[in-house]
C-alpha cells in the first residue's frame, strides 16, 4: 500500500527503491525529476520558505524598486531599458530550482504598449533574508512570444534556458534562365 500511495504522489523509480531498501517515506518522497511537483511534508520537515513568502517578496521587490510605478529593467536581447507596469507575479508557475533558490515570474505592460513576461530567481535560507539575482532577470516573452524554453538537465541536475531558433526567411534567388548567365 505503501508503494502505490508513493507511485499515486509521483515519486521517481530511485524512490520507490528508496522504500524497499527500508529508507523512510519522507526520504523517498524528496527526490522528484523536477521542481514544482508537490511533495507533502511532516511538520518537523516543513520548508523555511513557502511559496507565499517568495510570492509575496517578488511582488515587493519589484514594487520597491519601481518609480512612480514603473520598473526598469534592461532586455538583453535588444540593449534597450524597458520601462514596465507590474501587472501579475504568478504563484502558479514558482518552483524551487535548487536548495534556497526559487523560479518566479512575473507579467507587465511595457509603456511601449507591449507585454512582458520576465523570469527572476530568488536566493536565501528564510523569509528574511531572501534576494533576487538580479544578473539573472530576463525577458522570457514578450506579447506571449517566447525568448527561450526551459530544459531539465537530468546529468547536471538543473534547469537550463533553451534558445529558440527563429528559421529567417530569405528571399529567393533571381531565376537565371541558364546556369553561368548573369
Amino acid at each position: 500500500m505503501r508503494v502505490y500511495t508513493i507511485l499515486k504522489n509521483g515519486l521517481t523509480a530511485a524512490g520507490v527503491l528508496s522504500i524497499m531498501l527500508g529508507l523512510s517515506a519522507s526520504t523517498a518522497l524528496s527526490q522528484r525529476e523536477h521542481p514544482g511537483q508537490a511533495i507533502p511534508y511532516t511538520a518537523e520537515e516543513k520548508p523555511r520558505i513557502t511559496k507565499e513568502d517568495v510570492a509575496k517578496f517578488a511582488d515587493e521587490y519589484i514594487r520597491k524598486n519601481s518609480k512612480d510605478g514603473v520598473f526598469k529593467h534592461l532586455d538583453k536581447n535588444t540593449g534597450k531599458e524597458l520601462e514596465l507596469m507590474l501587472d501579475k507575479v504568478h504563484k502558479e508557475k514558482l518552483s524551487p530550482t535548487k536548495t534556497d533558490e526559487y523560479f518566479i515570474c512575473a507579467d507587465f505592460k511595457g509603456k511601449d504598449g507591449n507585454t512582458y513576461d520576465l523570469d527572476f530567481f530568488v536566493q536565501g535560507t528564510s523569509k528574511n533574508n531572501l534576494r533576487v539575482d538580479k544578473a539573472s532577470i530576463s525577458v522570457h516573452k514578450v506579447n506571449e512570444k517566447e525568448n527561450y524554453t526551459w530544459s531539465y538537465n537530468r546529468k547536471a541536475d538543473v534547469w537550463e534556458k533553451k534558445a529558440i531558433i527563429i528559421e529567417k526567411e530569405y528571399p529567393e534567388p533571381a531565376k537565371r534562365e541558364h546556369p553561368g548567365n548573369p
